[in-house]
């Protein structure tokens, strides 16, 4: 595919996305990515359709954003059906032990709470702000005119 088209394409997919058309949008970025592997283009629409599902999420549409995710794990994985189910078992464990190591720390964290609240471990020193500089005190200003002050006036 030249790369003009490419680039139109990709514009034309950005357009609709900024109008919220994301249905035209998406079709665009999935078609750049399955015909043109190992550019630029295909590049910027897998990060747009990322931004899409994030979108998504953020909007509150949990369906969209994994059925999104879904399409670019379908697009990333490789063809082979095996290969598919290895590489979505990676990606869940892979999740999973985010979520195990996530849980540790804050079981670690529940555990020296505890053992601060019953005494057997001494609280942590409160973290300190660097000492501030004296700034010497200024001198409020007279608004009084020399006339008022009972100064000559000439």
């Amino acid at each position: 595919m030249a790369a003009t088209r490419r680039a139109a394409m990709l514009r034309f997919a950005i357009q609709q996305q900024e109008a919220k058309h994301h249905a035209v949008a998406l079709d665009m970025y999935r078609q750049l990515i399955e015909e043109c592997p190992g550019t630029e283009e295909e590049n910027e629409a897998r990060e747009r359709m990322l931004d899409l599902a994030c979108l998504f999420g953020s909007e509150k549409q949990p369906h969209r954003m994994l059925s999104l995710y879904n399409a670019l794990e379908s697009l990333y994985a490789p063809t082979s059906t095996e290969h598919t189910a290895e590489a979505r078992r990676a990606r869940v464990k892979q999740i999973l032990d985010g979520i195990h190591e996530q849980e540790r720390r804050e079981a670690e964290t529940q555990a020296r709470l505890e053992a601060i609240r019953e005494g057997a471990e001494p609280p942590p020193e409160p973290a300190t702000m660097p000492p501030r500089r004296k700034e010497p005190a200024r001198v409020p200003r007279s608004r009084a005119t020399r006339r008022q002050e009972g100064g000559d006036v000439a």
